[in-house]
């Protein structure tokens, strides 16, 4: 498959400006949290150095990279081209494809999220742009009719799935170990686009909030940003930023590599081990100037009638409905999108 012009753009930047930017963030003091990396080669191969590394990296740090996915590349490519299409359609054209929050949450949305500062107060994430859709494509999906966004989301959405649900078996995650199933659920894809800031106050300087995905385990891929409609390397103070379990401080994943496919753990991922995994608290950081920011994410859940019993010290949390009792994905999914869905103003 050739590679498009942007895959042409972005590689030609990733290889000249790797180093320098690298340089950067060690000169801002920014911690860097090395990337756990593993070949798709000693993966599917079940090489067992590759899966206790994917094991003890998800356990220490959070996340972890699976690289070379055949085809993966081409397909991250792909989708990026046209998730800027699509976000440079104008307003009204996309606020088509915003959905009734009634009925379903798929399609379009801006602005819909708040997360809590350490000070105690909320803050709405206004920069932060989605479109959702399931994997694999269904009828309630809701797709754009101006840019052919459907295929290369689809399609980059079922290789992410595939890989994702091989490394949930392999970790002990779903199946014998924990005796939970994902068959029967979609996954829930996610585009992810990070508006430009040209304001210079300091009040917000995170894309995305401080937060755990609510969810069993989450796929995603690097982060292409561009600057003037040029692809550019990862602003040294930009980009996601992982605390794991034991830590103090939230460090820089350097994940700018377009090969890798990265996996976090979600808190139902936690709930069902009884903490043997522990859920990822990560945050998306802001870059100065006029830089945009695209990825995308695919969330794995478990059917809503799923119902389980756990230790986890998760079950204190409200969402799950008190402790030493059980709770079903449905009321903790539920409980999760009511704390931190940003309400309509009336």
């Amino acid at each position: 498959m050739k590679l498009s012009k942007l895959a042409i753009l972005f590689l030609g930047v990733f290889l000249f400006s790797k180093g320098d930017a690298m340089e950067i963030v060690e000169k801002e003091k920014v911690e860097v949290l090395s990337l756990d990396i593993v070949s798709y080669e000693d993966f599917i191969s079940e090489e067992p150095l590759a899966i206790e590394i994917i094991r003890k990296a998800l356990h220490e740090k959070g996340v972890v990279g699976i690289r070379g996915i055949p085809e993966y590349k081409e397909k991250v490519f792909e989708f990026i081209q046209r998730a800027r299409e699509f976000s440079a359609l104008p307003e009204e054209v996309k606020k088509a494809y915003v959905p009734d929050r009634d009925v379903t949450s798929l399609g379009y949305e801006q602005g819909r999220e708040k997360f809590k500062r350490p000070d105690g107060t909320w803050v709405i994430d206004d920069l932060k742009v989605s479109y959702y859709s399931l994997v694999p494509d269904c009828k309630e999906n809701v797709w754009p009719k101006e840019v052919n966004l459907r295929t290369p989301f689809e399609e980059l959405g079922a290789l992410m799935s595939d890989v994702g649900t091989m490394v949930m078996k392999k970790i002990g995650l779903i199946g014998e170990a924990t005796g939970i199933s994902i068959d029967g659920a979609p996954r829930c894809g996610r585009m992810l686009y990070y508006r430009k800031s040209t304001d210079s106050s300091v009040d917000n300087p995170l894309w995305c909030g401080a937060h755990f995905d609510h969810g069993m385990f989450t796929a995603l891929i690097p982060a292409f940003y561009f600057e003037n409609n040029e692809p550019i390397p990862e602003p040294y103070e930009a980009g996601l930023f992982v605390r794991a379990a034991n830590d103090a401080v939230f460090k820089k994943v350097a994940s700018d590599d377009p090969e890798v496919l990265m996996f976090q753990v979600g808190e139902f991922g936690q709930l069902v081990t009884n903490d043997a995994i522990r859920a990822t608290e990560h945050r998306v950081q802001k870059a100065g100037g006029c830089v945009e920011r695209y990825s995308m994410a695919l969330f794995f859940n478990v059917p809503d009638t799923t119902v389980i019993r756990s230790d986890s010290i998760l079950t204190s949390d409200s969402r799950y409905g008190g402790k030493g009792g059980s709770c079903s994905f449905k009321r903790w999914h539920d409980e999760s999108y009511k704390r931190y869905l940003a309400k309509d103003e009336k």
